[in-house]
């Protein structure tokens, strides 16, 4: 008996189902072909009635289906473990729809039809936003001929140790496209790109072809050797110039840990066997590219037998409007997306519940926010953690923007770090020199502490002091892990000093000049940081030279700067609302 599992929107789905005498249905609305019963997934007793009988075997030639596997399972927790007794048990044949692949029961035997292309990667409708999601390990690509998924693997390590690419072969053009296609609609730009090489003139990349990820296609290659020769240099020296980016990092994977943009390129060679033929030496520039995968990130995707080839990817069954989804993915990729409320930014609720908000956080989480969304839709974001203790961006950071915007750039990072750590895990420090109001709003805060040059030197001998006392911890890191292992210790808050026109400050109070040197230069290890502002840099000040992250306005909007790497971001479209709004109902909750 084969149990089938049909994956896709309802209208794919629907005529997938058979009109035949003896279906029993569990699902929502009207049933989408003709059945002998259907119960909503809510009807419990109905529910169990119908499964019970189906597990003693039912009647000859009855089908079950249980329409939306997802909805249904919610209504009934035991479900999965019912139709896995039912298709190991008895003669009865099982029929379950899905919207997504990663929907699907966990062990039960199904042969599985993916009809939709987005529902094969968990999604049922395209953004940038919500796509874009990807990490660099693996992309599901079809089912092979038991309907079992097919994933191909894009990384391996290396010596049992260190991660690195895999170079991935495949004989199908279909299953070629499906692998490219789904890279690119589940990785955005920054993270995925592409070189096409294709033998003939073929269609292989058709649409493809149209998407950001695509750096050039090579057509007809196979038909002029100088043509080829020309390919393997220019594929020789981006690898190279990768090299020299990343430098003596161990991987790319590390490089990236430092925020540095250098995305995985794809070299996706159609037609190999006819190139090598015109031009033998194709296959040597193929083999040293290959070597230094590991720092490089240039990946080779062969349809030809090579010995570089380390992932090979069987022939599969691919989505059944694959087609149809590389003329329409790669133009939805080009489009621009409205930036998000500072709400979806956060992915929280629009209303504040601080149970969700101010949950714990893995520590890599802690302290790190978004600010705004870049043009690929994705989180640009801040950590305020020490680069070099708990591998942050932090301490200290600087924003520079004429007065009227740098409330813009303040807001994003400041109500960003207050949604996501309650006031015992930081607090706030707002010092407006010039009365503009650019922190109006968040001084309702219930993080919010007093502003004076004296108390923040309290501050830090008090930190000083409870590190000591308490057991003589190094730094505010190890005083929190200790606490949160059970030591009988009280919290100890993160500090975030905001100072707004600190070169008038400065210059009216030399005396406070002393206040932020002392901060900056020991701030990273008694959990004080710098968040200060001013119309040029305020690392311009004397002694300032403990910045590590820059929030700056320029000719094409705000930008994020570290080290090497500079990021353009969009705020969120509703930081004035949320300004008032949100600390207020912090404090309403406190």
């Amino acid at each position: 008996m084969t149990h089938l599992a049909l994956v896709g929107p309802s209208h794919l789905t629907a005529p997938r189902i058979p009109a035949a005498p003896g279906i029993y249905r569990i699902g929502q609305g009207p049933p989408p072909t003709p059945v002998a019963v259907s119960f909503e997934p809510s009807d419990r007793r109905r529910c169990e009635n119908l499964l019970t009988w189906f597990e003693r075997g039912g009647e000859p030639g009855a089908t079950l289906l249980v329409d939306d596997w997802k909805l249904c399972a919610e209504s009934d927790p035991g479900l999965a473990e019912s139709i896995r007794w039912i298709t190991v048990a008895t003669p009865a044949r099982v029929i379950i729809t899905a919207r997504s692949l990663d929907h699907l029961p966990e062990r039960v035997r199904l042969r599985v039809e993916v009809l939709d292309f987005l529902a094969l990667h968990g999604l049922s409708t395209f953004t940038k936003a919500l796509a874009w999601k990807g990490r660099w390990w693996k992309v599901p690509v079809g089912t092979d001929a038991h309907g079992r998924p097919v994933v191909a693997e894009l990384t391996h390590l290396a010596d049992g140790k260190w991660r690195t690419g895999s170079h991935l072969g495949v004989t199908a053009p279909e299953t070629l496209r499906s692998l490219v296609l789904g890279l690119m609609t589940t990785h955005s730009p920054k993270l995925f790109q592409a070189v096409f090489v294709d033998a003939h003139d073929s269609d292989v990349f058709a649409g493809l072809d149209q998407a950001p990820h695509v750096q050039t296609h090579h057509r007809g290659v196979a038909r002029d050797p100088a043509l080829i020769r020309h390919v393997a240099d220019a594929l020789l020296a981006e690898s190279e110039r990768r090299l020299e980016v990343v430098g003596n990092t161990w991987t790319i994977f590390h490089h990236r840990g430092f925020d540095q943009v250098l995305p995985q390129l794809l070299v996706c060679v159609h037609g190999l066997d006819a190139i090598v033929a015109a031009e033998p030496e194709f296959a040597t520039t193929l083999a040293t590219i290959a070597h230094d995968v590991g720092k490089s990130g240039v990946q080779l995707l062969l349809d030809s037998p090579h010995d570089v080839v380390t992932r090979q990817i069987d022939d599969c069954t691919v989505p059944a409007n694959l087609d149809e989804a590389t003329k329409s993915l790669p133009q939805l990729m080009c489009q621009a997306e409205p930036a998000p409320g500072f709400f979806d930014l956060h992915e929280v609720p629009n209303r504040f519940d601080r149970s969700h908000a101010w949950r714990p956080r893995p520590v890599k989480m802690q302290y790190r926010v978004a600010v705004g969304t870049d043009e690929h839709g994705q989180p640009v974001e801040i950590d305020l953690k020490s680069g070099t203790l708990q591998d942050g961006m932090g301490p200290h950071g600087e924003i520079v923007a004429p007065p009227e915007r740098r409330a813009e750039g303040l807001r994003a990072l400041i109500l960003g770090q207050m949604l996501r750590h309650s006031p015992d895990e930081l607090q706030v420090v707002l010092i407006d020199f010039h009365g503009t109001g650019v922190f109006a709003g968040l001084d309702s805060a219930p993080h919010v502490q007093p502003a004076l040059a004296e108390a923040l030197m309290d501050d830090h001998e008090r930190r000083i002091r409870m590190l000591v006392d308490s057991g003589n911890y190094r730094t505010t890191w190890d005083y929190r892990t200790a606490r949160s292992n059970g030591a009988q210790l009280g919290p100890l808050p993160e500090l975030l000093v905001c100072v707004d026109g600190v070169h008038g400050l400065v210059e009216a109070r030399p005396d406070f000049l002393q206040v932020l040197q002392t901060l900056g230069r020991t701030g990273r290890s008694y959990g004080q940081h710098l968040l200060l502002s001013d119309a040029t840099p305020p690392s311009d000040l004397q002694g300032n030279d403990f910045m590590s992250y820059r929030l700056e306005l320029t000719g094409n909007g705000w930008a994020r700067r570290i080290g090497r790497s500079v990021e353009s971001f969009t705020l969120p479209t509703d930081l004035d609302s949320v300004a008032w709004s949100l600390p207020q109902a912090m404090r309403a909750t406190s």
